[in-house]
């Protein structure tokens, strides 16, 4: 597997530093977590909250 170099600023890789180190995570394996997580939803939104469609009745009086 072919290694490749970013070049970050200082504070930018300060910043990356303490956010992975945080978490026990190196750079490299936090910025892998993170495009990990941003992957596409395999199920669309409408799908998922379909059986949420006229659940709340705006007509209600909000509790208080």
């Amino acid at each position: 597997m072919a290694e490749h170099t970013i070049t970050l600023s200082e504070k930018t890789y300060q910043a990356l530093l303490e956010v992975a180190q945080k978490q026990g995570l190196t750079p490299e394996n936090w910025i892998v977590n993170q495009l990990s997580q941003s992957q596409p939803e395999t199920e669309p939104l409408s799908e998922k909250i379909g059986d949420l469609i006229g659940t709340i009745d705006s007509q209600v009086e909000p509790h208080v």
